[in-house]
């Protein structure tokens, strides 16, 4: 068996008597004791072959037993060092320890303190070995740490790949019982922290673990579903309330193929009866190359699909209107001059005795259509809903809530500067909505790669409300500018229907306001909305 080498021991003093007195103490205590004059020497020869402790004294000629600490203290690494001070300099022992001392020993005339020596050595070697070890102990503690939260991030594309990454690591953590103590730990806080519902199951269906926030979304404690089958709970029906079959469901489908099974849109259902929209990702486990569970993650969707829709609407809506409009134009202008030149054509065979009948059937036909697209251009006309005193902020945030989940999916914050208490304005709280939301969407656009979104109201000197939105986004150049208000006009190719803009214009309009845009390439957007005061209303 090989005996672990002596620690080396370098003793700085310049009163060599004291010296060879430490040195032939540690001796006996089996360590191997050198000797250096004054700090400067002290320093080469550790420089030249490192010391497992350094025992310095406080007054040496050129570089006292300070200076020497605080050049150590820019090395690494740097052993164990034991100041040695005598009778009344505890104040500079302190001084020492706060520039990195392990330890300090007060010299005494009688040679008391050599007695005591050797035990200073040996628990400054000690503290620095329990030191050692818990650096290393919290090293090992953070890259696990940042390896499990790195996993987590993985999405489902990459699943299948993390999948081997755990078993390997599975294999791993039975070698070593205390790792795996740790990444257990780390593994229940990381579950008990993430937002989207997790959860296990058995070959046979059966809840083996779930994360708070999976219970909560499905209405049940955390405890009272481990053990249950989750198809019987929450996916035993369709989104039509029709029973959904175990073999027909998409984890049964996992168990079979043992492949990974994404499902874009579905629906879940509480404890209670409701239900709610999810997409979620099964993931077959395997052991030893069979598959006996599998892991869901699951996601609520309901308010970013009701967003979607909602703005997938308005967009219809505005271009239906639109279309409309412009349909009209086109079949009112050619109808006219029919309707006309019929009424002149009757005129002149009237007065000539011939029969009319076919021209008057042309007329009151044309008529017909006439009224026809009136109709249409009522609908394509936004309605003139009735104005009332509004509060600026209720249809800001609502907008703001219609795409909240977007904004945070590509990394879009937003920074709101908007009393409750502004005076209210004049106007139709749903298409004040309407105009908000269309900014919103427009600086979504102008920021594929994230950004901010900054709104400020304000009172003008004209006793009106004004509201601000500036973007981080690409911005527009001056030729953009002057037709943003245009309908049909966009920037964004098949992303766009140019209407957006030209709604808010008409609606703001109608409104008694104004709306501007400021905006250079590359440094962002503003769009202004001046509002009307409802207290300005006579």
């Amino acid at each position: 068996m090989t005996l672990p080498a002596p620690r080396r021991i370098l003793v700085m003093d310049d009163d060599v008597g004291q010296a060879r007195l430490a040195q032939r103490t540690l001796v006996r205590d089996g360590y191997i004791v050198e000797l250096a004059p004054d700090g400067e020497a002290g320093l080469t020869q550790h420089a030249a072959a490192p010391y497992d402790v350094l025992l310095i004294d406080h007054h040496m000629p050129g570089m006292g037993g300070l200076q020497v600490l605080e050049t150590l203290g820019t090395w690494d690494p740097v052993p164990p060092t034991i100041m040695v001070t005598g009778h009344g300099d505890e104040a500079v022992a302190v001084e020492a320890m706060k520039h990195g001392a392990s330890d300090y020993i007060v010299k005494d005339v009688e040679g008391r303190y050599l007695t005591l020596l050797p035990t200073v050595v040996a628990r400054a070697l000690q503290q620095h070995r329990l030191a050692e070890q818990k650096r290393q102990a919290e090293a090992a503690l953070q890259e696990t740490l940042a390896t499990l939260e790195e996993r987590v991030r993985v999405r489902t594309a990459d699943l299948q790949r993390v999948n081997a990454q755990l078993r390997a690591e599975i294999l791993e953590r039975r070698r070593a019982e205390e790792a795996l103590a740790r990444l257990s730990r780390q593994h229940q806080l990381i579950l008990e922290a993430a937002g989207e519902g997790i959860y296990g199951v058995d070959r046979q269906g059966k809840v083996t673990f779930v994360n708070p926030a999976a219970a909560q979304m499905l209405g049940w404690e955390v405890d009272a579903l481990i053990g249950q089958v989750m198809h019987n709970l929450s996916h035993h029906r369709r989104v039509d309330g029709t029973p959904l079959p175990w073999e027909a469901c998409p984890l049964h489908t996992a168990f079979q193929t043992g492949e990974i099974y994404a499902v874009r849109e579905d629906v879940f259902w509480r404890q209670d009866g409701t239900s709610f929209l999810v997409e979620y990702t099964a993931t077959p486990i395997r052991e030893h190359g069979e598959v006996i569970g599998a892991v869901v993650l699951f996601r609520d969707i309901t308010a970013r699909t009701r967003a979607e829709q909602e703005m997938q609407r308005a967009d219809r809506l505005a271009l239906v209107g639109q279309l409309t409009s412009g349909l009209a134009h086109e079949i009112g202008t050619p109808l006219n001059i029919i309707g006309g030149n019929a009424e002149f054509l009757g005129m002149q065979l009237r007065d000539q005795g011939v029969a009319t009948a076919e021209l008057e059937a042309i007329i009151e036909q044309t008529e017909r259509i006439t009224r026809l697209i009136e109709r249409l251009l009522t609908f394509a006309r936004a309605k003139d809903e009735p104005m009332r005193p509004v509060a600026l902020h209720d249809p800001l945030m609502h907008a703001l809530r219609l795409v909240e989940t977007r904004f945070q999916r590509e990394a879009i914050t937003v920074t709101v500067d908007v009393s409750p208490e502004l005076p209210l304005v004049w106007g139709s709280a749903d298409q004040l909505a309407q105009v908000f939301l269309n900014v919103l969407v427009n600086a979504w656009h102008a920021m594929p790669g994230g950004g901010t979104v900054t709104i400020v109201a304000q009172h003008t000197v004209t006793q009106q409300i004004r509201i601000a939105f500036r973007d981080s986004g690409v911005g527009m150049d001056s030729a953009t500018l002057a037709r943003v208000f245009e309908p049909f006009y966009t920037t964004k190719g098949d992303r766009g229907t140019g209407l957006g803009l030209a709604i808010c214009k008409q609606i703001v309009d109608r409104h008694g306001g104004a709306i501007r845009l400021e905006s250079t390439p590359g440094g962002g957007t503003t769009i202004t909305i001046d509002l009307l005061r409802a207290d300005a209303q006579g």
